[in-house]
This record gives C-alpha cells, structure tokens and sequence, in this order.
C-alpha cells in the first residue's frame, strides 16, 4: 500500500513539475503562440464570434473595430500559414471553454500541398495545454511523416527547455508583443513594384462551377479537415462563415481551390464569402490597403472588417456588448488600441505646429505633452494648459506619469526636457514637443517644427 502511495505520490509531483517548467519555458513571443496564450486568459463564455486560420486572420480581422463599432466580442485564434488540420484542433480546443454564436474560417491557406507547410505552424500546437486534443493536433502534423517528437511537443518543455536559462519578466508581461484579441496591425503598405507584378497578370473571374472541383484542387487530407471542421461547428449548432480576405496575388490554383471549397461549402449549406469578388462593395484599393501580395494593411483590415460585421448583423444573432462590465477586457483593450497604435500615428499625421497644438488642447487628461523652445518658453498641456514658464529664471518641474517620470528644467536661460532621464531634443531653433499617453504607458509621438527652415517638421 506504501509503494502504490509513493508512487501515486512520485507520479503527482512530477506532473506539477512538468506543468510548472511547460508554463514557464512556452513560447510566448512568436506570432500563434501569442494569441494562443491570450486566449488561455479569457474568462469563459465570453468570445461570441471566434476567428480561426492563418496570417490573413491576424492581419485583416480587426477585433478592437469589431467591439468598438458593434459591440461584437470577438478573438482571433490565427498563426503563421495555419492548414486546416491545426485550425480544427484549435476550435476543438477553444470550444472546450468559449460557446461562440459564430465561428469564421479563413481558408486563404486551403490551396497549399503537404509539402508547402513549414515548421513555423507546428509552434502553436506546441504551446497548447496538454490534453487530448493537443495530441490529435499532434498525430494530424505527423500524419504523412515524423515531424514533430510526439512526447517532447506534448510537454513542450523538452522542446522549449533552453529557455529556463534565459527567461526574463518580459516573457510573462511581453510589452513589445501587444495581440489586440489576436489583432495583429500593420500600417505599411505595398510597394508599387510588387502590386504591378500582380496587376500585369489577366484579371481572372472566379469559375465557381463545379468544373473545378477535381481531387487535386485541395488535397485530400485538407478536405477531410475541413469537412470535420464543418461537421464538428454543425454537430455543435454553432453558425460558420468560410471567409477569404482579399489579397493580389490570385494565382490559379489559388483560384480553383476557392472554387472546390465553395462546392463543399454548399453541400454543407455553409456561406462562404470571397472577398475577392466584393472587394470593390468592400471599397478595397490594393495601393493603398495592401500590406503585401497576400495581406491587408490596417487601412484594408478596417474596410474588410466593416463588411464582415455587416454581414454578421444580418446573418447572425449577436448581443451589442459595449458597457457591459463582463466585456471589460474588450473595452479596455480596444482603448489600449487607440492609445498604443492609433493617436500618435494620427499626431504624425499633422504637419504644422499651430494644427499640432490645436490638437493637443482637444486631448484628454492622460495624454500629456510638453512643448518647449530651449531658450524660450515652456508650456505642459493635459488637455488644457497646466504649466508654464519662461527661460528667464531657473527651476525643475517634476511630474510622475504612472509608469514613467517626466522632468522639465531650465538652468542659465535653457531648457531641457528629460522623460525617463532620456533628453530629448529634436531642433535648437523652433518648437519641440513630445506626448506621452498613460493609457499606452508610453511616448506616444516626438517632434520638431524647425524655425530656420519655415517650420519643417523634424522627427
């Protein structure tokens, strides 16, 4: 009886201790694992419209837009290239947690053969929980050969174990690697030399007839996935929209794998929506709304991601869940959003210094800004103005930012504006002006309006 309790016993503690080095050690930084372990975080039954599939999720799905305009909850379970056969683990292992009202499949990497799935999707089936589930996910990696070592992906400590000798605070609290409910933005745009080498291929129509829908459109292990991806969403009553951002690069198999998938979607009386076909109702310009061939800027995920809520409206019953204290994760990160990626973008935006300070005077009480002309005058603007001072006399105006420290001094008739004993100091003739935001915890935008050259904005 002793033994069989020492060993109860041995079996217990080494199951914590793989679960606290599997805790410790996951990847937290590569894009999937990001999303993944946010979404281990959320409280359950609060996601009503879960996104599933590969970088065109991440990049064109806004969720802060979503909760914003319409009050949607959504989260986006996206990685790298993502097949099917990961998206289907994925939902299996949100679903043991979150009742969404609808789930969205982007099925924008379907087309791929076996060959054209590379590691980078294996980290996120790594980085889920051990349990069933994350086995299967495990097997169907492995199903047409030995990529990943079962036992070692199933901990994930063996796999990841050389990061116990470098783990930092940031790889629990990762401020650089900020996932808006999986929304990752990017405000880059394509360049003119890559969208002309797209533009110069014969503008295809779709042929959605089932012509197109040979064996060797999709392969056959993509379509039994997606068939039980369906399967299992019907099994569980739950609506699904298949979905397919637009994109540039529109390459034939590309094309008839959208038309295959489209047959299935109808024998299964699942809607499916091409967004290559309603790119201009969506009012997509690839110029400007393209980050790449392949993906939606930020300025496209807003466009693309205005249809799709209005299509979600229509089709699918869905609770406005703006003001309600159970959201408040999706109202406080949306307003990070807001914060952290889009008013220093729209303050950089501005380019003369009288604009510039009208826009500072309309900002709330956490924006604080400071602008100054080092042998002049000196003004801190919380909205309105809330300090001011000239360089005719000596001081130090200290100011504790939450998670920062901002210091303003003049000694002998100059100014110097120090933020985290960093000086910043952008012309030595005109203003200078920094904004930090402490929503965003962080300068949000620095800049100089140079009067030895007509005020020309200086970064």
């Amino acid at each position: 009886m002793k033994r069989v309790f020492r060993t109860i016993l041995f079996l217990s503690l080494l199951a914590g201790v793989s679960m606290i080095l599997n805790y410790m050690t996951l990847n937290r930084k590569s894009e999937g694992c990001i999303q993944l372990a946010d979404f281990y975080e959320l409280d359950k039954n609060q996601v009503d419209v879960l996104c599933i599939g590969s970088s065109h999720v991440y990049y064109g799905i806004n969720t802060c837009q979503l909760y914003e305009d319409y009050g949607i909850a959504s989260y986006l379970l996206a990685s790298p290239g993502q097949p099917v056969w990961i998206s289907y683990y994925l939902l299996e292992e949100a679903l043991k947690t979150q009742n969404p009202r609808l789930v969205v499949l982007d099925i924008g990497t379907l087309y791929r053969k076996e060959e054209d799935f590379g590691a980078y999707s294996w980290e996120t089936v790594i980085s889920m929980k051990p349990s069933k589930t994350k086995w299967g996910a495990i097997q169907a990696v492995n199903q047409y050969g030995e990529f990943l070592n079962a036992p070692g992906a199933f901990f994930s400590f063996p796999y990841y174990h050389t990061r116990a000798f470098s783990l930092t605070s940031e790889d629990f609290s990762n401020t650089d690697e900020i996932r808006y409910l999986g929304y990752k933005p990017d405000f880059g745009v394509i360049s003119e030399k890559e969208l002309a080498k797209w533009q110069e291929v014969p503008n295809r129509k779709l042929d959605v007839s089932p012509v197109c829908g040979e064996r060797k459109a999709i392969t056959q292990r993509t379509e039994d996935y997606l068939r039980k991806f369906i399967e299992l969403c019907q099994n569980k009553e739950i609506p699904l929209l298949l979905v397919n951002s637009p994109f540039a690069n529109q390459v034939e198999e590309k094309q008839q794998a959208d038309a295959y998938i489209q047959t299935i979607a109808e024998e299964y009386k699942v809607s499916f929506m091409e967004g290559n076909r309603w790119k201009d109702k969506m009012q997509i310009d690839f110029a400007d709304d393209l980050l790449d061939a392949s993906h939606l800027n930020y300025y496209g995920s807003v466009k693309y991601t205005r249809y799709l809520a209005e299509w979600m409206q229509k089709n699918v019953s869905l609770a406005d869940r703006r003001g309600n204290e159970i959201y408040n994760k999706w109202e406080k990160i949306s307003e990070l959003f807001w914060h952290q990626e889009i008013k220093g973008r729209m303050l950089k935006e501005i380019k003369t210094k009288e604009a510039y300070i009208e826009e500072l005077k309309k900002q709330p009480e956490n924006i604080t800004a400071v602008c100054w002309e080092p042998s002049g005058e000196v003004k801190i603007y919380e909205g309105t103005c809330i300090f001011e001072a000239s360089s005719d006399h000596d001081y130090i105006k200290h100011m504790n930012l939450g998670n920062s420290d901002l210091a303003v001094r003049c000694a002998d008739g100059k100014i110097s504006v120090l933020l985290d004993q960093q000086e910043f100091l952008f012309v030595e003739e005109g203003v200078n002006i920094i904004v930090y935001d402490r929503v965003a915890g962080r300068m949000i935008d620095g800049v100089g309006f140079d009067g030895n050259h007509q005020m020309e904005v200086v970064r």
